[in-house]
């Protein structure tokens, strides 16, 4: 059975294959999403449908951004050295992780520098290299540093209010993402258990695996949520100076995991395709699988030499030139462009997916409902990486051509992200 309702058209097929997608003779209209639902062993299958180029706006953003903070010169607090996360305060002004300078800015709702959370060092209320910033109810502060494995909270007086350490897994935790009330979901380097060999001396492409792991509010271990691909790398081992030294760098289309916990649970998945799996954050249990061929592309020769001419253009002495043609050689070209490379969520639950491109500057965002639906598209400024959303405005990152990082908070018009169809 198929039906259109405005800017959707939703088929229900109980016994449709997996891949399938009903009512789709000749494609969906210009400027609808078609969206086929089937059960598998208990497994949600979303299957996606649309005409890529006039998918439905969800929202548009202000030309300028609301707030700016950041700047390559002037006073300390005003310039980042590298921006991990940024979200909103319960008075209305924002927090800002600086990875680089290991430390958490407040800034009042019109840009106003307000205080310092933590600094650089071991102790309590002191970083290595934090990661994840989140606001807890209370309007506590929580960041997340894996060299210690450590979550550290502050109140709303600012002053440190509790400090967590992760219990021990196999390797170091080295990311995070906090869910709201408090738990943290980690993400870690997998080991096999048959042992896995080192890279050789030559370049070679890796691609290992990593695990997804529920930590409860005092640090301990809940359960495995997923065990995935990671990020796939060139690795090489050389002598340098008398010390072994690795070099990395991912291949040209390195494909790569992403995941975001949201009030649902957890979305994990690999950009290899355009497929998003959401798993019960308790649990693991698989719940729902979202597809959209729609949104694949497919590799081209033009991209591959477009990203070797851009990469070759930087490299200052001939050594440099030939390790970026053996880096380009090793590159593999698969069949389809890797689909996404940022996931971001928004305060109704809503999971947002950058689309992939070769030099992270991707403007696209699609943004879909906690039950699968593709709600629509939302256009950034290049590059921007959004951290955090709301109906009416969005907080991110952006860097100049200097290379220089900022905080942004950008309103947004037109937006139907708060109407009942947003509603969890």
């Amino acid at each position: 059975m198929c039906s259109s309702s405005g800017k959707r058209a939703i088929a229900f097929a109980g016994a449709l294959a997996v891949g399938s997608v009903a009512c789709t003779e000749g494609g969906p209209p210009a400027g609808e999403v078609m969206v086929a639902r089937s059960d598998s062993s208990g497994v949600e299958i979303v299957v996606i449908s649309a005409e890529r180029t006039s998918i439905p706006v969800a929202a548009t953003l202000d030309s300028v951004a609301a707030l700016r903070l950041g700047s390559p010169m002037g006073h300390a607090e005003e310039q980042f050295g590298a921006i991990g996360d940024v979200v909103a305060t319960g008075d209305g002004g924002i927090a800002v992780l600086d990875v680089q300078a290991a430390e958490v800015r407040l800034f009042d709702e019109t840009g106003q520098f307000q205080a310092t959370l933590g600094r650089k060092g071991d102790g309590p209320g002191e970083f290595r290299s934090p990661i994840d910033l989140a606001l807890l109810p209370g309007d506590t502060l929580a960041v997340y540093d894996p060299v210690p494995g450590r979550i550290t909270r502050f109140g709303p007086n600012s002053s440190t209010s509790r400090v967590t350490t992760l219990a021990k897994v196999e390797t170091q935790v080295s990311d995070g993402r906090f869910l709201r009330d408090g738990q943290l979901v980690g993400q870690s380097h997998w080991l096999d258990p048959d042992g896995v060999a080192p890279p050789a001396g030559e370049p070679t492409l890796v691609r290992n695996t990593v695990a997804l792991t529920l930590f409860d509010g005092m640090g301990q271990v809940v359960d495995t949520i997923d065990i995935v691909p990671s990020l796939e790398e060139i690795v090489s081992i050389q002598m340098i100076g008398g010390r072994v030294s690795v070099l990395k760098r991912p291949p040209a289309f390195g494909r790569d995991n992403l995941f975001a916990p949201v009030e649902s649970g957890t979305w994990s998945s690999e950009n290899d395709r355009f497929e998003l799996r959401l798993r019960e954050t308790s649990t693991g249990r698989l719940l729902r699988i979202v597809r959209a061929p729609s949104l694949e592309l497919r590799t081209t020769e033009e991209m591959a030499q477009e990203i070797r001419e851009r990469v070759l253009a930087g490299a200052e002495t001939a050594q440099e030139r030939a390790l970026m043609e053996t880096w380009f050689s090793l590159s593999p070209r698969p069949e389809l462009q890797p689909s996404f490379d940022a996931f971001a969520s928004d305060d109704a639950g809503r999971l947002w997916v950058r689309e992939w491109t070769p030099f992270q500057d991707g403007t696209r965002w699609w943004v879909f409902e906690p039950d699968g639906d593709l709600l629509g598209a939302v256009d950034a400024p290049r590059g921007m990486r959004i951290t955090s959303a709301t109906c009416t405005s969005v907080l991110g990152v952006e860097r100049d051509a200097l290379g220089v990082e900022y905080a942004v908070r950008y309103a947004l018009h037109e937006s139907v992200l708060c109407g009942p169809a947003g509603a969890l």
